[in-house]
C-alpha cells in the first residue's frame, strides 16, 4: 500500500511539473526583465500589460528635441528689423557733429542732430519739424562698416523713426520705417549732410 501511495504522489508530482514547465515564460517572470520588453505576465490568470517602447521613461523628450528655428537670434534680428544687434565690424568713419536729415513719405519732415560717437555707439539729440510745428528728438543707434543704423524718438508724439543710412563722408542717404503711438506705421526716403 506504501508503494502504491509512492508512485501515486510520484505521478502527481510529475504532473504537476511538467504542466509548470509548458507554462513558463522567461518574460513573465518578475526576476528576469528585459529593456525594452513588450509585455510582463505574472500568471496565466492576470492580463496582459503592453509597455510603450516609444515611451520616454526619463521625461527627457523635451531636452532631447531639435531647436526651433522661429526662436533662433537670427530669426528673432530679421523680423525686429534690428539687425545690426548681431555680431558686427565697426565703422571707420567718425560721425560726430551736426548734420541735416531730410525725411521724406508720410509727412515730409526735416532733422537738425547733433551726433556723437563713441567706438560702434552713435546717439545725440536736434529737433524735428513736421508740418510747420518743431519737437524736440533723441537719437541712439549703431554704426556698423558703412550703414548707420539709428533711432530718432520724439518724445512729445511719442513717435520713432527707425532709419538705416549708409554713411559716404558727410553724406547719409537710406530709408527709414515710422511707428506712432496709435499702431499706424509708414516709411520713406532719408537723406543727409553734415554741416561744415
Amino acid at each position: 500500500m506504501f508503494a502504491k501511495m509512492l508512485i501515486a504522489w510520484a505521478a502527481i508530482v510529475m504532473c504537476l511539473s511538467l504542466q509548470a514547465q509548458s507554462q513558463y515564460d522567461p518574460l513573465a517572470s518578475d526576476i528576469f526583465t528585459m529593456p525594452g520588453e513588450m509585455r510582463r505576465t505574472s500568471s496565466p490568470d492576470t492580463q496582459i500589460v503592453y509597455i510603450d517602447p516609444n515611451k520616454d521613461p526619463l521625461s527627457i523628450d523635451t531636452l532631447m528635441r531639435p531647436l526651433d528655428p522661429e526662436h533662433t537670434t537670427e530669426y528673432l534680428n530679421a523680423i525686429s528689423g534690428r539687425q545690426y544687434l548681431g555680431p558686427f565690424v565697426a565703422s571707420q568713419e567718425d560721425l560726430r557733429g551736426i548734420w541735416n536729415l531730410d525725411l521724406m513719405g508720410g509727412t515730409p519732415g526735416k532733422v537738425d542732430l547733433l551726433l556723437v560717437q563713441n567706438r560702434d555707439a552713435v546717439f545725440g539729440r536736434g529737433t524735428l519739424s513736421l508740418a510747420g510745428y518743431t519737437v524736440p528728438i533723441s537719437a541712439s543707434g549703431q554704426a556698423v562698416k558703412d550703414v548707420l543704423y539709428l533711432d530718432l524718438v520724439n518724445t512729445e508724439d511719442l513717435m520713432l523713426y527707425r532709419c538705416t543710412l549708409t554713411i559716404s563722408k558727410d553724406f547719409l542717404s537710406g530709408s527709414f520705417n515710422a511707428f506712432d503711438s496709435q499702431s499706424q506705421v509708414w516709411s520713406g526716403t532719408a537723406q543727409g549732410s553734415r554741416s561744415a
